[in-house]
């Protein structure tokens, strides 16, 4: 995994579960419980949490999960969650440079796709990373709409 960004900036490491909890709070759920940031796969061996720093901050997360997709049973499918960026960074590369990161890491431990449920507000930008769209627009409780979105990881995508 490269873990410099060049073009960006960004410094991208592997951090724990805890350390991306922070974020998780004040961008993805701010008002949720303690309990509610830890989601389920955190601490199993074969998750990467990831984070991205400037100035020595983490600015960035995202962690990737070894999770099926339930449209492609027999795929090495690699889940992307919990990707957040502080608002103060938005726009700076923060996130491309950590799903550059996610990706290297996910291809090098041999899968077939990446996947995540996108909110709708950021379909957009995972567009660009080259993730589609896949079935219909639904909403999680308490969240808001998402998407299904899936970027398949063969020699053609890369």
């Amino acid at each position: 995994m490269r873990s410099e960004r060049a073009s960006t900036g960004a410094r991208i490491r592997p951090i724990t579960a805890e350390e991306t909890r922070g974020l998780r709070a004040s961008v993805l759920r701010p008002g949720q419980a303690p309990r509610e940031l830890i989601y389920p796969g955190d601490e199993v061996a074969g998750t990467r949490h990831l984070g991205a720093f400037a100035g020595g901050e983490l600015v960035g997360i995202a962690s990737f999960y070894t999770e099926p997709l339930a449209s492609a049973p027999d795929a090495k499918a690699v889940r992307l969650r919990g990707m957040a960026t502080a608002p103060a960074v938005r726009g700076r590369g923060h996130g491309v440079a950590l799903m550059a990161a996610g990706t290297d890491w996910a291809r090098a431990a041999g899968a077939d796709l990446i996947w995540c449920n996108a909110r709708s507000s950021a379909r957009g930008f995972y567009e660009k990373l080259g993730l589609r769209t896949e079935g219909e627009e639904f909403e999680l409780a308490g969240i808001g709409p998402h998407w299904v979105m899936v970027r398949f990881l063969g020699s053609e995508h890369r």
